[in-house]
């Protein structure tokens, strides 16, 4: 099936989502090696009916943080800004921590019901949990045939 606004196939998209996809976790993994932290570090975890992410964001105001799921890929990105005093900018002596918008993009290989998931943010951390369901896939669906000819 063609998609119509752009006149390619769903497997060429696809196809191209994937390249795409290994692309910016190759570029992850670069930043992480380089030392750089504009992108968060993350933990990914279980529990009996979930499945969870935690993302270390100290400084990062909530409001300045979006959080949103598409075919299984969760992206979390925003914006951590430099402090302003009152009386106006600081004179920096030293400055090693970063203030730049970043992006996380983590590929979720459950199954998972992306409509109920919830996020929150206490002490830094991005805590984003989803409800596992049922994978479906591996059941096996009896098709019945229907006769057409008479």
């Amino acid at each position: 099936m063609a998609i119509k606004k752009f006149g390619i196939s769903e497997n060429v998209m696809g196809r191209e989502l994937k390249r795409l996809l290994r692309a910016v976790e190759q570029e992850d993994r670069n930043s992480l090696a380089l030392g750089e932290t504009a992108a968060p570090l993350l933990d990914l975890y279980e529990t009996a009916d979930m499945i969870v992410v935690e993302a270390d964001m100290p400084g990062v105001d909530p409001q300045e943080v979006e959080v949103s799921m598409l075919h299984g890929v969760l992206t979390i990105e925003g914006v951590k800004k430099e402090k302003v005093e009152e009386q106006g900018r600081v004179n920096y002596l030293c400055m090693e921590r970063s203030f730049d918008t970043f992006r996380r993009i983590l590929k979720i290989n459950a199954p998972v019901n992306a409509r109920n998931a919830t996020a929150s943010y206490n002490r830094g951390v991005l805590t984003v949990s989803f409800p596992k369901v049922a994978d479906k896939r591996g059941e096996p669906i009896v098709i019945p045939v229907k006769r057409t000819d008479k």
